[in-house]
């Protein structure tokens, strides 16, 4: 689009050097009053749009606005209840974003690894299979929208990296979580 408005304005301004040319060469006693026509050249520039964005929104998968599919995109982090590996309504929305992408031309070659946490409190053996299932829970709502499971590695790390190292209810509530990588 931005082309075909660059040739319209180069050929109105060559059209305007040759006229231009052709009026001093005229002798003069055939000389008119010279009538100069100067055109408004609207030039629309649309915002740049995130390539994985636009493929979301050319899927069809998925109805919200750019923004919004923007911000889902951008959310790559989901936390979880105390003890539990079920996802929650919002996270559904933006697991939704992220299937439409992944399932896309623009998508579809990319691979992911989920990270699985929780908090500190129980047994490093309990929590690493908690970290499983929290990994597992994004993994298979991925793969039941479309994603390929063979693309989509799950990883567990327990309470080994924490989110916030403190040691109280608020710290907890955001080391329980997984977490997508897209490589």
């Amino acid at each position: 689009m931005r082309m075909g408005h660059f040739v319209k304005v180069a050929a109105i301004a060559v059209t305007s050097i040759w006229l231009a040319g052709c009026a001093s060469k005229q002798d003069s006693a055939n000389t008119q009053p010279s009538v100069s026509v100067e055109e408004e050249v609207l030039v629309e520039v649309q915002p740049v749009i995130d390539p994985a964005v636009q493929a979301v929104v050319d899927s069809g998968k998925v109805n919200a606005s750019v923004e919004e599919i923007q911000a889902l995109l951008d959310k790559n982090t989901y936390f979880f209840p105390f003890d539990s590996s079920k996802l929650s309504q919002e996270a559904y929305k933006s697991l939704d974003v992220h299937a439409a992408y992944l399932t896309s031309d623009q998508g579809y070659m990319k691979n992911i690894v989920i990270q699985g946490h929780t908090d500190e409190r129980g047994t490093r053996t309990y929590n690493l299979a908690l970290g499983e299932r929290r990994a597992k829970a994004v993994k298979d709502y991925l793969a039941a929208k479309g994603v390929a499971a063979g693309r989509i590695e799950v990883i567990s790390f327990g309470f080994e990296k924490p989110l916030d190292p403190a040691h109280n209810d608020t710290a907890w509530s955001m080391n329980r979580r997984a977490v997508i990588i897209t490589e």
